[in-house]
């Protein structure tokens, strides 16, 4: 069996009438060694990681699935959250040195542009991880 990086194996747990599946994945059955979704919304790690989406085979509990993230809205993801921060930090610290002219400006503006981007990322995270989610696809497993 191979395990792709942006797919993982889940057990489906429940089954809504809406069309959306609460599926678990096991800690060891993880994209590529990536806590994921788990660590993003503070769950624990070692515990199974439980989350709802929408699923358009049919599928009953119990059942196992994987679960494949699109490579694109994956490196988007990685692009906001690590990205964002680094061009804030070496923005605010070019802004910084610009309008001051010293080391403690230069470290004022870096300073400036992580806060700036941590409060930026938080609201862009939530969306880019409903955006991701919603593209998520489920195949049943055998």
């Amino acid at each position: 069996m191979s395990r792709a990086p942006l797919a993982a194996d889940a057990i489906v747990r429940s089954v809504d009438a809406d069309g959306y599946v609460e599926l678990e994945f096991d800690p060891l059955s993880r994209c590529a060694g990536c806590a994921g979704m788990c660590t993003w919304t503070r769950r624990d790690a070692a515990a199974g990681c439980r989350i709802r989406l929408p699923s358009s085979v049919p599928v009953e509990p119990g059942t196992r699935v994987r679960v494949s993230l699109p490579a694109d809205r994956v490196l988007s993801g990685a692009l906001l959250l690590h990205g964002l921060p680094l061009a804030a930090l070496l923005g605010g610290g070019a802004g910084g040195a610009a309008l001051t002219g010293s080391d403690a400006g230069t470290l004022a503006g870096a300073l400036i542009g992580l806060a700036a981007a941590a409060l930026a990322t938080r609201g862009l995270r939530q969306r880019a991880e409903r955006a991701t989610l919603a593209r998520a696809t489920l195949e049943p497993r055998r």
